[in-house]
């Protein structure tokens, strides 16, 4: 058992100094890395000569991998050749394709690449001056956000010619001032966001790609220690302090969205690979964490103990948010849904030797160990077969793809292509066998889908089509991309697939990578310059298990199979960790991480039988008004709403960047966190939601149930509405009738349809019905509790959910609710409540028996499990102690 909690810090240690509460810190006693003396010549930014010479060693030794990934490289950069436009602006995909030919003459040395790749660089020199900068810091593009990826494509570009002879001084100094300066003084120095944010870790990617490429020291120390500016009295964060406060002692990074840490990552990545390459090591560095308030620092506190920092923290606490299937609860703005491999993973194995990130970047390896090159194969479950055949339609390879019944198996591919022209896309396919069976391709892109003819018949090769309208509006240069998915779908089949095609406009290039699946991937490995460069030949098979033991971090736990971040404040309950349809609960409950969390505070998401039965709202795009009115709505959240208004910061706010203001703060109190044989349980409260409201939440696994116990308590009377969402269609014992059009209108509530009310009866029974999974709900609820029952908003793309909200009018409200996941029928019978001496006692009566649970009415107290079995005899008994919160 292990008691962490969360609340004011008392004492503030940064190097070695302590700052008492309410003290802030002068940004002049920040920890710094020393930076070298001279920087190492070019190539020094994200690759070396010795990498490049490395390359080219293998290329002429015949190595196979070498040899697909150059010619792969040198093939694209012809194509890039021809394809920049040099009469405006260059976009960011002009920027990719100056990058393409640097790493084409870097890698084969032909000067020619190299020249071309000068002469679009000196284009763009030649534009920078004139350009202003958009509201939020683009130069080339319209954010800080999209300047990042092109700063780097630019940077990589000039560090790979920037040695050559060829080169005068005056056009290196136009490239290095003109250029690439601006970029990193105007997009990175000067983003309006200088602290904890994933856009000041782009601004970072730019200000250090830029300084690194051109040995611009003042932005080479701010992109590793961060920099005081007297113009906005703050301190720019560097990458010294994003590793040391706004990566918790957990890992969990400060805005708590499972989604933005990828997106971080990607960021940092760059950062990190160009300080190590100058001889800056801030992989392992020893960066003391920041506990408190510094002087111009971001307006949150670390909660957390002294010690050393590091990025590892956050790439290894992605692994422990999953639930047993590797899904994420997408808590607050993330649209992440599983545990993913990231290039970053390959970078942090050869430096880490961590072998969970063997274990990812082999399972990505794998995955795609049946995939031509620079194609992914999706099998749904381990559905349908996939391989090369030598009966092509042409060349000498095509690739067939095999199902069974109500298979599904596809080859996917993006690519980028002109936003402003009709796109073509088609392929040639050959049925050998059909029962039921459709082969066709289906292209996503910007929310959209379109699918080609469809074959569905056995017969010779024949040729499916579609096309795509350009992008309205768009101009010259712009891009989009498409994903690909060759499919054979919906049922038995065997299909042979050859000669894909992309088309744009008239032109004949050919956007589709290996179309004729010729090329062979050799080991899984990706084919880019990065994994040309960084990916290792050889990586072990690793391994990783959620029912091992862990320590994340300096203070996260992984203990019996249920994890406890303790700082950034989640919490994973799971019944049986490597059971994918055992139950398990995320519980969010930790301090509020700016405007891509949510107000949310004790807010739950119940998985089982393989998938997520109660959703959390996650993220409906930013420019969906949905995301403002359902989305940041408290009533899109298991958990307590109160009066119709959102928690603190949202409350009835505009802005869907709703944050802390002043010296408020809110978070939630852990006093519990046990993950014992047979109970698995966790206890906070949250005073700060709500003034003068104290929600306090328990919740319990036993066996193959849930159990919630979530109180209220206010010195006023209030309105309470307790809202569990769940997938599918909603069935409950409550006689319920319409309401009126007028009876939920709140912010978030006027999204509800078929809302239906009624009284509680006292026990409610509630079942979420959604195909082979459904989740039984039994709850008893205050007295003079009313049962609302309502069909959720579907975003698009997203199964259907529904809510029983249960409201009541009150100052002390109590509920307690038996949640289990089924596939056929609930185990659970009954469920009933009563007051003890200790607080409460709940009996949950099922098919094997009864379990009673004695939980306390102090958060401080023990919490008790007895389990009988059919004839009432003991079967088994747990405790869980909780200690006085820190």
């Amino acid at each position: 058992m292990r008691t962490v909690a969360v609340g004011l810090v008392a004492v503030m240690i940064l190097t070695g100094t302590a700052y008492s509460q309410g003290e802030v810190m002068p940004w002049t006693e920040l920890h710094r890395v020393p930076l070298p003396d001279e920087l190492p010549p070019h190539p020094r930014v994200f690759c070396t000569q010795a990498e490049i010479d490395r390359i080219r060693a293998d290329y002429e030794a015949g190595d196979p991998f070498t040899r697909l990934c150059v010619d792969e490289i040198v093939s694209r950069a012809e194509a890039a050749a021809s394809a920049v436009d040099e009469s405006g602006r260059p976009t960011r995909h002009d920027f990719a394709r100056t990058a393409l030919l640097a790493q084409a003459s870097a890698l084969t040395g032909d000067e020619r690449f190299g020249r071309m790749a000068l002469e679009r660089l000196l284009h763009a020199a030649e534009i920078a001056p004139e350009l202003e900068p958009t509201r939020a810091r683009g130069l080339f593009t319209d954010s800080t956000l999209a300047e990042g990826p092109l700063a780097v494509d630019a940077a990589m570009a000039w560090d790979l010619i920037a040695g050559a002879e060829w080169i005068t001084e005056k056009q290196r100094a136009q490239i290095e001032d003109d250029l690439l300066r601006r970029i990193g003084w105007e997009s990175g120095h000067r983003c309006g966001h200088r602290n904890s944010s994933n856009w000041r870790s782009w601004a970072l990617a730019i200000v250090a790609s830029c300084g690194f490429a051109t040995g611009d020291r003042e932005l080479i120390d701010e992109a590793v220690n961060g920099a005081w500016d007297p113009q906005r009295n703050a301190y720019l964060y560097g990458a010294v302090q994003q590793i040391a406060h706004s990566i918790f002692a957990d890992g969990i990074h400060w805005e708590r969205s499972v989604g933005y840490s990828y997106y971080t990552a990607s960021a940092l990545q760059w950062v990190l690979l160009a300080a190590e390459n100058s001889g800056i090591d801030l992989w392992h560095a020893e960066i003391p964490g920041i506990l408190g308030p510094f002087e111009g620092g971001a307006n949150h506190e670390e909660f957390g103990p002294p010690g050393a920092r590091s990025i590892k923290y956050m790439l290894d606490a992605q692994f422990y948010q999953a639930f047993p299937d590797l899904s994420f609860a997408r808590i607050n703005d993330s649209g992440t849904r599983r545990l993913a491999y990231h290039p970053i993973y390959e970078l942090a194995w050869e430096r880490y030797r961590d072998p969970k990130y063997a274990w990812l970047i082999s399972r990505e390896r794998e995955r795609d160990e049946d995939a031509p090159a620079w194609w992914s194969l999706w099998r749904p479950a381990g559905e349908g077969e996939a391989g090369a055949v030598d009966h092509a339609r042409s060349g000498s390879t095509a690739w067939r793809l095999t199902t069974g019944e109500r298979g599904r198996v596809a080859l996917v591919q993006n690519v980028t292509v002109p936003a402003d022209q009709q796109v073509t896309v088609g392929g040639w396919v050959r049925a050998l066998e059909m029962d039921g069976a459709s082969a066709h391709i289906r292209c996503n892109f910007d929310g959209e889908t379109v699918f080609t003819t469809r074959v569905t018949e056995a017969g010779e090769w024949r040729r499916v089509e579609c096309t795509i309208d350009p992008v309205e509006g768009a101009e010259t240069g712009q891009t989009r991309s498409i994903r690909l998915h060759v499919f054979l779908e919906g049922g038995a089949g065997e299909v042979i697939w050859d000669d894909i095609t992309v088309h744009a406009g008239d032109a004949a290039h050919n956007y589709a990578r290996n179309p004729g699946f010729e090329a062979r991937a050799t080991d899984g490995r990706g084919t880019s310059f990065f994994d040309l460069v960084h990916a290792p030949a050889e990586v072990p098979e690793g391994h990783f298990s959620l029912a091992d033991d862990a320590t994340i971090g300096l203070v996260g736990t992984n203990e019996s199979g249920c994890t406890n971040f303790p700082v950034g404040g989640f919490t994973i309950l799971r019944s049986d960790p490597i059971d994918e349809d055992a139950p398990a609960v995320n519980l969010t409950w930790g301090p509020y991480g700016s405007g891509h969390d949510h107000p949310d505070r004790l807010a739950i998401a119940v998985y089982g039988q393989g998938r997520i039965l109660c959703p959390d709202a996650g993220s409906w795009g930013y420019d969906d008004p949905m995301h403002l009115t359902w989305a940041n709505q408290t009533i899109a959240h298991n958990t307590l709403t109160v009066d119709e208004v959102s928690q603190y910061p949202q409350e009835d706010s505009d802005s869907i960047w709703a944050s802390e203001r002043g010296d408020r703060r809110v978070f939630g109190v852990q006093h519990l966190f046990h993950a014992g044989e047979h109970l698995k349980a966790a206890r906070f409260t949250c005073e700060t939601a709500y003034d003068g409201v104290t929600m306090d939440r328990t919740v319990c696994l036993v066996g193959g149930y849930l159990v919630d116990i979530f109180r209220a308590t206010s010195e006023d009377e209030r309105l309470y509405d307790l809202a569990l969402h769940g997938a599918g269609a909603l069935t409950t014992n409550a006689v319920l009738a319409g309401l009126s059009d007028d009876a939920l209108t709140a912010r978030g509530y006027e999204h509800f349809t078929n809302a239906r009310g009624g009284e509680a009866p006292n026990v409610v029974r509630a079942i979420f019905a959604d195909d082979d999974a459904s989740l039984l709900m039994l709850q008893t609820a205050p007295d003079g509790a009313q049962i609302i029952a309502a069909d959720d908003p579907v975003k698009s793309g997203m199964a259907p959910t529904s809510c029983v909200i249960s409201r009541v009018r009150g100052q002390d409200a109590v509920w307690v609710s038996v949640l289990e996941p089924f596939a056929e029928s609930p185990s659970v019978e009954d469920l009933s409540v009563s007051k003890s001496g200790e607080g409460l006692l709940v009996r949950v009566t099922h098919r094997e028996g009864a379990d009673s649970l004695t939980l306390p009415s102090d958060p401080g107290g023990a919490l008790r499990l007895l389990r009988q079995g059919p004839t009432g005899e003991e079967i088994a008994s747990d405790e869980a102690v909780a200690a006085a919160a820190n």
